[in-house]
């Protein structure tokens, strides 16, 4: 072994000096090459920085810079051997490569141009741009909110379809329509399209109202916050993410990112009342300026294409009297309703950034009457029967026993109508009708098929 090591010893200078010995043979061959082709790529590095002032010269040295170097020196070998070969009036020759020379020279422009191999920030759609910046920077930028367009939209078109679903609020409705119509022909920068704060008795219909906004004027497009799932100070990490570092952090916030999601739509926060007030104070800047910072990641969402609604009912016993003693929309009442919530723990600077304080009354007989029979006719819808006739007795009884639980609101009509003729409804269907007469005989329900 030894001797080997000896005998590669004596070999290696030789090996460096036959090494030497070529490339000194290959730069001489390569030297009349390297030449002409130094004009172009000088040319090249000129025009560019001519081109691009604000880029050091070392930018050509690099990626783009080298290719554009390479594509010139070609060029310009080219153009000396189509030049050395017409003189030789080799024209066979000289004609390929002059060719040759003037498609170089068209790519060398393009690429100077940058209309070849363009920088990765120009292949990236405008939209996206401020985004990738602000990454790239450090501070990512805002994401950019969508645009409430409404313009095919008629309002009066809209407000009879949402009355349609939500009975007897329709003074809440025409409100909310006109506001939100209004203020999204405005497009208000830093803003969003509105906010709207319901109040009032539980069941009356607020939930519902925002629901068939969404549905009617944003395509179903509902951002929901159950402020129930938010009573302790450490749950607005879910709505914006944990600090940097801390567990979760990666995941982001599930409110920031639902609104880069939707970018449009109604945003529902649901028995805002029940929220920690950490939660309220988080949510400050969107009502004000429609932007929420995702903690995790520094990112700032906007929200100036939604629709915001608050619900609550805070207040509802004292704001139901307010309304009875005027039931018409003043400056006295609506001033009334804000000193009430104020009462009951709302802060006068939430208030303050609240566009409509909308109070919903309680449910009249006729509009529970209506109610009633709306979900008659779904529940029939949904067993494939339609209803020829309805006792007005089942009618007086079903209001009745909604008025003695009146605090429970248009939901307990819906469990009471359930109740009441779903399974016979069922067994007409399982029978063979199509279409059924539902009576009242003594306290049961009786649900008989028609032939």
């Amino acid at each position: 072994m030894t001797g080997r090591l000896q005998a590669l010893r004596r070999v290696h200078p030789v090996l460096l000096l036959i090494g030497a010995v070529l490339a000194l043979f290959a730069i001489l061959a390569a030297l009349p090459w390297l030449l002409m082709a130094a004009p172009g790529a000088a040319g090249a590095i000129y025009f560019a920085r001519k081109h691009k002032p604000t880029l050091p010269v070392r930018h050509f040295l690099r990626s783009r810079g080298a290719g554009l170097t390479l594509i010139a020196g070609i060029t310009s070998a080219l153009v000396f051997s189509a030049l050395n070969a017409a003189f030789a009036h080799t024209l066979l020759l000289a004609i390929p490569l002059a060719a040759l020379a003037l498609g170089g020279i068209f790519i060398t422009i393009e690429v100077i141009e940058e209309h070849l191999m363009k920088p990765i920030m120009q292949l990236v759609p405008a939209g996206q741009q401020d985004a990738l910046s602000g990454f790239l920077s450090g501070s990512p930028a805002a994401a950019s909110g969508g645009t409430a367009d409404l313009s095919g939209l008629d309002p009066a078109t809209i407000a009879q379809a949402i009355k349609g679903r939500v009975i007897g609020q329709d003074a809440a409705v025409d409100q909310s329509v006109s506001l939100i119509f209004r203020r999204a022909r405005l497009r208000r920068p830093a803003k969003p399209v509105c906010t709207l704060l319901y109040v009032g008795a539980t069941g009356a219909g607020k939930t519902e109202l925002a629901k068939a906004i969404a549905e009617t004027m944003f395509g179903g497009r509902l951002i929901r916050v159950d402020c129930a799932e938010y009573t302790v100070p450490h749950s607005t990490q879910r709505l914006i993410g944990s600090p940097p570092g801390y567990l979760g952090s990666t995941e982001g916030g599930w409110l920031c990112r639902e609104i880069g999601r939707v970018r449009t739509g109604v945003l529902l926060f649901d028995e805002i009342e029940k929220a920690h007030p950490d939660v309220m104070t988080t949510i400050m800047s969107l009502l004000d300026e429609a932007r929420i910072t995702e903690q995790s990641t520094n990112a700032t969402y906007s929200a100036t294409g939604f629709v915001i609604v608050l619900t609550s009912n805070a207040a509802a016993n004292d704001i139901a009297s307010i309304i009875k003693a005027s039931p018409e929309e003043s400056p006295e009442r609506a001033g009334r309703v804000k000193d009430a919530l104020r009462s009951a723990g709302f802060k006068p600077e939430v208030l303050a950034r609240v566009d409509s304080v909308m109070p919903f009354g309680e449910l009249s007989r006729a509009a529970a009457a209506e109610i009633v029979g709306l979900f008659l006719q779904r529940y029939a819808a949904d067993v494939g029967l339609e209803i020829r006739s309805v006792d007005a007795a089942l009618l007086i009884d079903l209001i009745t026993k909604r008025e003695a639980l009146a605090g429970y609101g248009v939901r307990e009509v819906v469990r009471l109508v359930e109740s009441a003729v779903v399974d016979g409804l069922l067994e007409a269907r399982d029978a063979g009708y199509r279409t059924v007469a539902i009576s009242i005989e003594g306290d049961a329900v009786r649900v008989a098929g028609v032939a």
